[in-house]
């Protein structure tokens, strides 16, 4: 079974970095003020529909008011989430033509066993015109006890009016830490050894989704076998660059000395490093980093691409804003070159000569 399958939340209390619309949908059922249409919106992996099935399961828990989540006990959360009488969920980009949607109102109007039905409707912005104007209107005279969740990765795509009747909820794409405390619970749990610069390495990629991560998490796994996975396995499957790499590269450009630079480079090369890679992703990372830290953004507010600490770059950076801009404007040149160069070591010793001349 997939990673993103097995430890997907089951309820509202397992769900990772959501917690402003784990909020709301958890005081609407507490405060009995639950709303008709709810919209889930945000980029792939952030937890969307498995948020939408566990609330539309809690709306029917009957313990939910002793503990603010699924009981996992009663009628309602015995049921599973595909055979829940309940619960009707439909994939919009499959059906999303208008009698798809005038069938589904059929389904509405059915005698409803529990206290609410809730109907999930994935990727919605996929349904046609004449399909969301039929949405429309059952959204316009809800029938008595039935809520609507609404879960797309694009809501501008939906109408305007479809939008101004449902309470809407943007899910954040999710951090590194809020990765990493995944990914450990899924290794711990999975019995499989790892370092700490392979869980620092891995949650950084994914651009947010927990989901891409974890599809990641688990190709690595198989890669490593009995074995420990560490981060060399990313950087040679994924091209992820590690923190040691990224605080050499800081080194070498705060230092400003040339010989030191291209010695530098010279073994990355003999340590098969990716040098193109190395530059055209680690050199902008870090330079970003650099930028965000010195223009006084505090800790607590941020998270860092290449993993190096906020305080260690507050501290230590001697280069300055006027520096950095400088290394990131050569850094532009020269990426064009690297594109297209067949050997990358005469790009970086350019660039090398470039950011140490001064």
């Amino acid at each position: 079974m997939q990673y993103s399958v097995k430890y997907r939340p089951s309820t509202f209390a397992q769900v990772v970095g959501q917690e402003v619309a784990v909020r709301i949908l958890r005081n609407s059922i507490l405060m009995n003020r639950v709303p008709s249409a709810c919209l889930l919106n945000g980029i792939r992996g952030t937890g969307k529909t498995t948020l939408a099935r566990i609330y539309a399961k809690a709306l029917n828990c009957e313990n939910f008011a002793l503990t603010g989540d699924l009981c996992g006990t009663c009628p309602s959360c015995q049921e599973s989430a595909d055979s829940h009488p309940s619960i009707i969920e439909r994939d919009a980009a499959t059906y999303n033509g208008v009698d798809d949607v005038r069938d589904m109102e059929q389904l509405v109007n059915q005698v409803v066993i529990h206290r609410y039905k809730a109907i999930i409707l994935d990727e919605c912005h996929m349904f046609s015109k004449s399909a969301q104007a039929a949405l429309l209107k059952m959204l316009e005279e809800p029938p008595p006890h039935v809520i609507f969740m609404l879960v797309t990765t694009d809501p501008q795509r939906l109408e305007d009016t479809i939008r101004s009747r449902c309470m809407q909820m943007p899910l954040k794409g999710l951090n590194p830490p809020e990765v990493a405390h995944n990914v450990r619970g899924i290794l711990d749990s999975e019995g499989v050894s790892y370092t700490e610069e392979f869980v620092d390495s891995i949650s950084r990629l994914g651009g947010g989704s927990m989901r891409d991560v974890q599809q990641i998490l688990e190709g690595m796994v198989l890669a490593a076998g009995d074995a420990t996975v560490d981060v060399s396995l990313l950087r040679d499957s994924v091209g992820v660059i590690s923190a040691e790499e990224y605080g050499d590269l800081a080194d070498v450009i705060d230092r400003g000395n040339l010989r030191y630079f291209l010695t530098e480079v010279r073994r990355w090369e003999a340590e098969g490093r990716d040098l193109k890679f190395l530059f055209n992703e680690g050199i902008p990372n870090m330079l970003r980093d650099f930028m965000i830290v010195l223009s006084g953004i505090p800790e607590n507010d941020i998270f860092l691409l290449s993993g190096l600490k906020h305080s260690s770059i507050a501290c230590n950076l001697t280069i300055g804003m006027d520096g950095v801009k400088r290394c990131l404007r050569e850094w532009e040149v020269s990426e064009e070159f690297m594109r297209y160069s067949s050997d990358p070591r005469v790009i970086w010793s350019m660039y090398a000569a470039k950011v140490c001349s001064e």
